[in-house]
């Protein structure tokens, strides 16, 4: 995230009680869509990890910046890939392209193992953070995968894994949040590429709080849960 460790604080911080207010809409006006409520929680334990890696870095402390790190990029580079298109699976109300996005889903697994699992690992070695131009950036330039894909490759791959299947959604509830991720994620690309990751996970954070609006407008029994 860029700028400091209270942004990331209150940022995160802030997506608590919006969390409670979209789990507890999403309880009585659609329960197919709490899975959706808690992405601000998420967010909010991300940009929270982030807090600590400004912390350890203000600190020079090494191993507080390690293990913050990796807990910010577990969210980043292995969950969220999954997450979303789980979400949209949810969802779904058309049964092909419920199936589509629950079988992206399930590949989305991969990523854990192609992307995080080598740095949990191996962090010393495989795992640099450090601040450029006020922003975070967690370079990973020696794991094994770029061996055989190049990293823009890896990066769009990993783009439409984590947006389309929200994107493609016939429901608001996940078109919406999936065309904020593309804008977003187009923005922090164009403007923070040194720090891509950071940037976007904390446009990210930002944009959920518009969840607030979205299950408050949700009409009572909006969808019965496709499963």
């Amino acid at each position: 995230m860029c700028f400091s460790p209270e942004a990331s604080f209150v940022v995160g911080g802030a997506l608590v009680p919006a969390t409670a207010y979209c789990v507890f809409a999403a309880w009585k006006k659609g329960r197919q869509f709490i899975p959706l409520a808690l992405v601000p929680l998420f967010l909010g334990c991300q940009q929270i990890a982030e807090g600590f890696v400004w912390r350890g870095i203000e600190a020079g402390d090494s191993r507080l910046i390690q293990s913050a790190s990796l807990v910010f990029l577990f969210f980043a580079l292995a969950f969220w890939p999954f997450w979303w298109p789980f979400l949209a699976a949810m969802i779904e109300p058309r049964k092909r392209f419920r199936q589509a996005f629950g079988l992206v889903a399930l590949v989305a697994i991969g990523w854990f193992w192609v992307l995080f699992y080598p740095l949990a690992v191996n962090p010393e070695s495989l795992l640099t953070t450090e601040v450029v131009h006020h922003s975070i950036r967690y370079s990973y330039p020696n794991l094994a995968v770029y061996e055989y894909v190049p990293r823009p490759v890896l990066r769009l791959l990993y783009l439409l894994c984590a947006v389309l299947p929200m994107a493609l959604s016939s429901n608001n509830f996940g078109r919406v949040p999936g065309l904020l991720l593309l804008g977003s994620a187009v923005l922090a690309a164009v403007s923070f590429d040194y720090a891509f990751v950071s940037v976007w996970c904390f446009f990210a954070a930002v944009l959920s709080a518009y969840l607030c609006v979205m299950f408050r407008r949700l009409p009572v029994a909006q969808l019965s849960s496709p499963f």
